[in-house]
């Protein structure tokens, strides 16, 4: 049998290990999609044949589920196309575009979470209490720390958020902050 890899932010991984930890959540985004189980997971089956016919490499974990998450939204769509003539309406594609762009911004927000976590402590609270929507004068006062001492635990943060996720922070930020 021939074994493939994926590189992912040059960590090397088996299709196999790649398949296990992400066929499960791609089954239920496709299935909020579809509606229907069995099509959902043949839906997911071609996503997955996809990666590993083509053997990519990202750049990292962003990166990754980005790609897996959009084929499968695209997937999905195309397959309730083909389906039914209803959905070849653009508008009755509203609320699915709305609510993969939900399922995608909780991934990206589980991402930043978890890389929050690897903080040092009083980074880690100043970083959460940002992202509850605290300005700056706030978080000092919540934390009893000077504006600036919350402003340079804010760009470490970012420092070591972007040396993690690389350029696609920007994108990760975006989608949790923005909206």
């Amino acid at each position: 049998m021939f074994r493939h890899n994926i590189y992912i932010a040059d960590k090397k991984l088996s299709f196999k290990e790649v398949f296990a930890e992400y066929y499960a959540s791609q089954v239920h985004f496709a299935y909020k999609i579809i509606k229907n189980r069995h099509d959902a997971e043949d839906v997911v089956q071609d996503v997955f044949l996809g990666i590993w016919r083509s053997k990519p490499s990202f750049k990292n974990e962003i990166a990754f589920r980005a790609y897996l998450y959009l084929s499968t939204k695209n997937r999905s769509i195309d397959f309730l196309k083909k389906k039914s003539p209803l959905y070849s309406d653009i508008s009755a594609f509203e609320d699915i575009e709305h609510e993969a762009d939900a399922v995608v911004k909780e991934e990206a927000f589980r991402l930043l979470d978890r890389a929050i976590e690897r903080l040092p402590n009083k980074t880690k609270e100043v970083i959460r209490l940002s992202i509850k929507g605290l300005s700056i004068k706030e978080v000092a006062h919540e934390l009893s720390i000077t504006v600036n001492t919350v402003k340079t635990h804010k760009l470490r943060a970012y420092r070591f958020l972007k040396e993690i996720y690389g350029r696609s922070f920007i994108l990760l930020y975006l989608s949790v902050f923005v909206n």
